[in-house]
């Protein structure tokens, strides 16, 4: 399930983010950076797994 939520920042990341990610690519592009760091390593684990 997914969630919406809303963050401020910094206008030059937000402007860095739009000219290396692209406009439609931000949430994907930032949940993928926070994934490892809040999830259990279990499932970091299993990706690792998989991609071997």
């Amino acid at each position: 399930m997914q969630r919406r939520m809303t963050i401020s920042i910094d206008e030059a990341v937000y402007d860095g983010l739009v000219r290396v990610v692209g406009g439609r690519k931000m949430s994907r592009f930032i949940e993928d950076l926070a994934h490892p760091h809040v999830t259990s390593g279990e499932i970091g684990e299993g990706y690792r797994a998989m991609a071997a």
